[in-house]
């Protein structure tokens, strides 16, 4: 039932938000990324997909892909908004514009990574390159062992990664991993040194949309923390202010990333930084990230490091590799419809109250 909405690879799942975004007669840009093509050989782009009034005071943005190969579940989400109609006429009559950036990494999204082409996690990239960057102590003790030189890990590596978690704590360990790192190129969450393409370009669609604007809203989709197809609503942003109107709008479990009970960490870098920057002259700005679980941390983990062990060698069997690919896949995209009927019914949801909440009504 839900498939419909789903891609089978990138190719695929733009080739869907593209159809969705014309019958819906929206106003369509894409941003092709010079560093194509893709898995099957296609073109690599970011593209927009515009719907209501081009002069609307109010805007919600929708981002899939941030993480690459988490795009199936924002891109579902984006072409099942696309085919809801009851929705649409909603912020339509409300007098909302809607927003629908597919496939910021297109990059990770077609060759199933979590990061882009120079192994940059996007979402720790948007950084002020003209300062030092973030120090991550944690994370330089801990790569040789997240990335080791053999796979799979052995006994004495993951003993060795548990010997820091009980000497150091499991806070410090969290932060070395999840945190991001300036330091390793080749390793777990890197940050880059300089503003990577994706980040330009969005960078410059949110400075385009925003003019104008008196309320701004952006849901971003990720996949891979929490339980399986549960929707967890991550509030990154600072303000007291703008944490009690989430709250009023999305439901008191709206967690704080400051908030021990989250599943990520307080991160650099994020593309909030991009909406603050950019759209900063908008009187309301809200930001929330929709983080869907998937399988077990241990696995979505252990499939990160794998992928950065493949990373190039050349060497691994082609059965091998497949299997890894696979293993990296459903981490982050469980392929049944049950999982998908989830994260369509929960994004609704979450829709229908930013829906209401930027028209002023009370859901």
């Amino acid at each position: 039932m839900f498939e419909k909405y789903f891609g089978s690879s990138y190719a695929d799942a733009r080739a869907r938000f593209l159809a969705a975004a014309r019958r819906r007669q929206c106003s369509l840009e894409s941003h092709v990324n010079p560093a194509g093509p893709g898995a099957q050989g296609e073109e690599l782009a970011m593209d927009t997909a515009y719907f209501g009034a081009a002069d609307a005071r109010a805007v919600l943005v929708l981002t899939s892909a941030m993480h690459g190969e988490e795009g199936y579940c924002g891109s579902g989400c984006q072409v099942a908004l696309l085919d809801d109609q009851a929705l649409l006429d909603k912020a339509q009559a409300a007098g909302i514009g809607i927003l629908l950036i597919h496939a910021v990494n297109a990059y990770g999204f077609s060759w199933g990574h979590r990061t882009n082409e120079d192994n940059i996690d996007l979402n720790r990239n948007f950084c002020d390159f003209s300062k030092p960057l973030p120090a991550n102590p944690h994370y330089g003790r801990l790569h040789d062992l997240l990335v080791p030189q053999s796979w799979p890990p052995s006994a004495e590596n993951e003993a060795a990664i548990q010997a820091f978690r009980d000497t150091e704590g499991e806070q410090a360990y969290r932060e070395g991993v999840m945190l991001g790192q300036y330091s390793h190129p080749e390793g777990l969450f890197y940050g880059g040194r300089e503003a990577s393409w994706s980040n330009r370009i969005l960078r410059q669609v949110l400075a385009r949309y925003g003019r104008n604007r008196d309320r701004m809203v952006w849901i971003d989709y990720h996949t891979g923390l929490g339980p399986y197809g549960h929707a967890e609503k991550i509030f990154v942003q600072k303000g007291r202010p703008e944490y009690l109107r989430a709250k009023s709008w999305w439901g008191s479990d709206v967690v704080s990333v400051t908030d021990p009970d989250s599943s990520t960490v307080d991160i650099v870098g994020t593309g909030l930084q991009a909406l603050l920057e950019e759209c900063g002259h908008v009187p309301e700005l809200t930001f929330m990230a929709l983080e869907y679980g998937t399988v077990p941390m241990n696995e979505v983990f252990m499939a990160l490091r794998g992928d950065r062990w493949l990373a190039g060698r050349d060497d691994v069997d082609a059965a091998r590799r497949s299997a890894m690919k696979a293993a990296h896949r459903a981490a982050f995209y469980p392929d049944h419809d049950d999982w998908r009927g989830a994260v369509v019914a929960q994004s609704r949801v979450n829709l229908l109250q930013a829906i209401y909440g930027l028209s002023g009504e009370s859901a």
